[in-house]
């Protein structure tokens, strides 16, 4: 009998290994679907607010809801740059899920 990893099996052992292989391989295919799915949703999830965000917040710096005073406009500011960066990543993370699956 030929000799595997130094033990020697039988037809019926590497049958088993390899019944016992394909398992593992349809888990981790089912679970890296469920990865993506996750990660697809929680991208959406993150970007949908930040979008409504990031609209309001370009309303008021423009001026569209009354004059703000320099802070005001300041704080608005640094909103701003923190949403484009949280959509930025969210669609960073969209695509690395998309390269992922392909």
């Amino acid at each position: 009998m030929k000799k595997l990893s130094g033990k020697s099996n039988t037809i019926k052992e590497l049958e088993q290994e390899k019944l016992f292989l394909e398992e593992i391989n349809q888990f981790l295919s089912e679970n890296e679907n469920i990865s993506n799915e996750v990660f697809d949703s929680m991208s959406h999830e993150l970007r949908t607010p930040a979008v409504s965000i990031k609209a309001y917040t370009d309303m008021l710096i423009g001026g569209q809801f009354g004059k703000l005073t320099k802070t005001q406009k300041e704080k608005l500011e640094k909103i701003k740059t923190n949403t484009d960066l949280l959509i930025e990543v969210s669609f960073q993370m969209l695509e690395q899920s998309k390269k992922r699956v392909n």
